[in-house]
């Protein structure tokens, strides 16, 4: 007999609704593994029209659709399934909306996260990194992912940042260099450079032929610690980096962006931070359990640790700028 968890109203309760979380989330991830919302578009189908298209059972199928419909991921009305607002915006395929690949990745790290007691106990990852961040799904899934997120995003830095007159961005590890293309967009005069690893840099150079941007955008493959970040940036983009290493290592990529700029060039690190006890935003506390999982070293940082380095290195004025709870800057200017 399996337990009756889902018995438990949780009226508010944080143990009790922590207790239901992964069974929501795993229905939105099989749902979109199957490609459900996709299928359903912006028509209205019976389970067995979308139980044919994705190779499964009525039955099934119409289990799965209920419990989307409870969620309010879907609709349904004479039996007839349509997509809510919500999953017409986020989880149709192809439109420049879409979280799908965001929803994958976090279905390829569920696995891990089953070990994070392993990894509390040892103090490292649980995770092959080598073996497993770059096999070809996961990666994918991955680098998509970040996509996702950033082309939710990209216009909201773009305003935030006032790069008039600088002509040269550097974007350090910078995946798909969807931010790239976002700030090359809103500065006509800017050029950008994406540096990244050999796989990623593949699908990066996609995401940026995707909009047309080869000629303002280029690629640049190499080991952001091993390698330079060249001369004569007069912006370095540390987006969503610094969370997955130690201290020494975010101070030698902080150094690595100071050696590359121009005088008045400034250094961008933008993270979702947390606070300096390490308890809020939610999202930045349980993102710190997802890098000792995968890292071993990595977690969520505060703003004024980031401040505190660039100071050491000798950027001047650094100050964070927030863009929402879960994303803001910290800008630094080489004197």
């Amino acid at each position: 007999m399996t337990g009756n968890s889902s018995g438990a109203v949780s009226n508010g309760n944080p143990i009790l609704t922590a207790m239901q979380g992964w069974q929501p989330a795993r229905v939105l991830m099989a749902a979109n593994r199957l490609d459900v919302f996709t299928i359903i578009g912006e028509g209205r189908l019976s389970a067995e029209e979308v139980a044919e298209r994705c190779q499964s059972y009525p039955r099934s199928m119409s289990l799965l659709l209920n419990a989307c419909v409870a969620l309010k991921f879907l609709q349904n009305e004479g039996g007839l399934y349509s997509n809510s607002p919500d999953a017409i915006e986020l989880l149709i395929r192809g439109k420049p909306t879409y979280m799908g690949d965001m929803i994958a990745h976090g279905e390829d790290t569920m696995q891990t996260w089953m070990n994070l007691e392993e990894a509390v106990r040892i103090n490292r990852a649980v995770v092959d990194r080598e073996g497993h961040a770059f096999t070809s799904d996961f990666l994918r899934n991955l680098v998509r992912g970040m996509h996702n997120r950033a082309m939710a995003t990209g216009e909201v830095v773009a305003e935030a940042l006032d790069l008039s007159g600088r002509r040269q961005l550097f974007d350090a590890g910078g995946g798909p260099g969807t931010y790239s293309v976002f700030l090359a967009k809103k500065y006509p005069l800017l050029k950008a450079i994406v540096f990244d690893l050999p796989p990623v840099i593949e699908i990066a150079k996609e995401v940026i032929a995707s909009f047309d941007m080869q000629d303002r955008i280029t690629t640049r493959v190499g080991n952001y610690f091993e390698d330079d970040f060249g001369q004569s940036n007069d912006v370095v983009l540390l987006s969503a980096i610094l969370h997955q290493m130690g201290p020494e290592n975010c101070k030698l990529l902080l150094r690595k962006a100071y050696d590359s700029l121009v005088s008045g060039g400034i250094a961008v690190v933008s993270e979702n931070f947390v606070s300096t006890d390490g308890t809020s935003p939610v999202s930045a506390a349980l993102f710190s359990l997802n890098m000792l999982v995968h890292t071993g070293e990595g977690q969520s940082r505060s703003a004024e640790e980031v401040i505190d380095w660039m100071r050491e290195i000798g950027f001047v004025d650094p100050f964070v700028k927030s863009l929402s709870e879960r994303m803001s800057l910290v800008i630094g200017t080489r004197p």
